[in-house]
């Protein structure tokens, strides 16, 4: 699920890097909660940033320091069957400070987390209008 407003203001990025922050957080939200779950994907902007809201209603975030998370080879289930080796979210965290960014983790109540990723807004790039109009 989506929630993006027409009028999100454009801010300036690496898209490849950004495809892969996105990519990870969804990835994890699929691996870390039931097939039933939902996961939205939220966008806003207030004062001078732009705010991308990945959200679930899964199990949510396991107990400690949600900051861990984003440490290098921290996993959030230890002794887990599910694979990998606990880089994704440290290399979200990096990939969004180089944008000047933040990144945190925040349960949800009832259940479920929210990985909120602030970007600085700038003044932004030109618009072609025949790339408006394509």
């Amino acid at each position: 699920m989506t929630d993006l407003p027409p009028d999100l203001p454009l801010v300036e990025l690496d898209a490849v890097l950004m495809e892969r922050v996105l990519a990870n957080l969804l990835d994890n939200a699929a691996k870390y909660t039931p097939p039933d779950s939902t996961i939205r994907i939220r966008g806003l902007s207030s004062g001078d940033s732009m705010y991308l809201l990945v959200s679930d209603d899964g199990p949510g975030l396991p107990a400690g320091d949600p900051e861990r998370l984003f440490e290098s080879f921290t996993r959030g289930q230890k002794e887990s069957s599910i694979a990998g080796v606990g880089l994704g979210l440290g290399l979200c965290r990096t990939i969004i400070a180089a944008h000047g960014g933040s990144i945190s983790a925040k349960p949800r109540k009832p259940h479920g987390v929210t990985f909120e990723i602030r970007l600085p807004l700038r003044i932004p790039p030109a618009v072609d209008s025949d790339e408006v109009n394509a």
